[in-house]
Protein backbone atom coordinates (compact mmCIF):
# COMPACT_ATOMS: atom_id res chain seq x y z
CA UNK A 1 0.00 0.00 0.00
CA UNK A 2 1.79 3.74 -0.77
CA UNK A 3 2.49 5.61 1.66
CA UNK A 4 -0.25 9.18 1.84
CA UNK A 5 1.28 11.93 0.47
CA UNK A 6 2.77 14.48 2.50
CA UNK A 7 1.15 17.81 2.90
CA UNK A 8 2.50 20.96 3.48
CA UNK A 9 0.92 23.79 5.19
CA UNK A 10 2.55 27.15 5.52
CA UNK A 11 2.64 27.77 9.14
CA UNK A 12 0.79 30.16 10.97
CA UNK A 13 2.24 32.83 12.61
CA UNK A 14 1.85 33.09 16.27
CA UNK A 15 3.45 35.34 18.82
CA UNK A 16 5.86 32.50 19.46
CA UNK A 17 7.06 32.14 16.08
CA UNK A 18 7.45 36.12 15.72
CA UNK A 19 10.82 37.55 15.21
CA UNK A 20 11.91 39.32 18.33
CA UNK A 21 12.37 43.27 18.63
CA UNK A 22 15.47 44.23 16.48
CA UNK A 23 18.84 44.67 18.57
CA UNK A 24 21.37 47.89 18.09
CA UNK A 25 24.09 45.93 15.62
CA UNK A 26 20.94 45.19 13.05
CA UNK A 27 19.09 48.42 13.68
CA UNK A 28 22.58 50.00 12.74
CA UNK A 29 22.81 48.42 9.40
CA UNK A 30 19.24 48.91 8.76
CA UNK A 31 19.86 52.51 8.89
CA UNK A 32 23.02 52.56 6.62
CA UNK A 33 21.26 50.57 4.50
CA UNK A 34 17.94 53.21 4.52
CA UNK A 35 20.64 55.64 2.95
CA UNK A 36 21.05 53.35 -0.29
CA UNK A 37 17.81 51.87 -0.90
CA UNK A 38 14.16 52.07 0.38
CA UNK A 39 14.02 49.62 3.44
CA UNK A 40 10.38 47.16 3.62
CA UNK A 41 7.56 48.13 5.85
CA UNK A 42 8.66 45.21 7.97
CA UNK A 43 12.28 46.80 8.19
CA UNK A 44 10.54 50.43 8.66
CA UNK A 45 8.70 49.23 11.35
CA UNK A 46 11.43 47.21 13.30
CA UNK A 47 13.77 50.20 13.10
CA UNK A 48 11.04 52.45 14.64
CA UNK A 49 10.26 50.62 17.53
CA UNK A 50 13.66 50.37 18.01
CA UNK A 51 14.54 53.99 18.18
CA UNK A 52 12.04 54.88 20.46
CA UNK A 53 13.51 52.60 22.86
CA UNK A 54 16.74 52.83 22.54
CA UNK A 55 19.25 55.85 23.76
CA UNK A 56 21.96 55.21 21.65
CA UNK A 57 20.90 54.28 18.18
CA UNK A 58 18.67 57.84 17.66
CA UNK A 59 21.82 59.42 18.01
CA UNK A 60 23.69 57.15 15.39
CA UNK A 61 20.42 57.94 12.95
CA UNK A 62 20.85 61.52 13.50
CA UNK A 63 24.98 61.39 12.64
CA UNK A 64 24.48 59.52 9.79
CA UNK A 65 22.09 62.26 8.58
CA UNK A 66 24.55 65.04 9.62
CA UNK A 67 26.84 62.84 7.23
CA UNK A 68 24.68 62.46 4.24
CA UNK A 69 23.76 65.99 4.47
CA UNK A 70 26.94 67.58 4.86
CA UNK A 71 28.46 64.89 1.78
CA UNK A 72 25.65 66.15 -0.28
CA UNK A 73 26.69 69.92 0.09
CA UNK A 74 30.07 69.18 -0.61
CA UNK A 75 29.07 67.53 -3.49
CA UNK A 76 26.92 70.39 -4.69
CA UNK A 77 29.84 72.95 -3.53
CA UNK A 78 32.38 70.80 -6.11
CA UNK A 79 30.16 70.32 -8.84
CA UNK A 80 29.97 74.68 -8.73
CA UNK A 81 33.43 74.60 -8.07
CA UNK A 82 34.03 72.34 -11.48
CA UNK A 83 32.20 75.28 -13.82
CA UNK A 84 34.62 78.45 -12.25
CA UNK A 85 37.76 75.89 -13.14
CA UNK A 86 36.87 76.01 -16.98
CA UNK A 87 35.75 79.35 -16.94
CA UNK A 88 39.45 80.49 -15.97
CA UNK A 89 41.15 78.43 -18.24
Amino acid sequence: MPADPVVLRPQARTLNTMRPMLNCREVTRLVLEGEDRRLSVGERVGVRVHLWICKACPAFTRQTRLMRSAMDRWRAYRDAGEGLDDERR
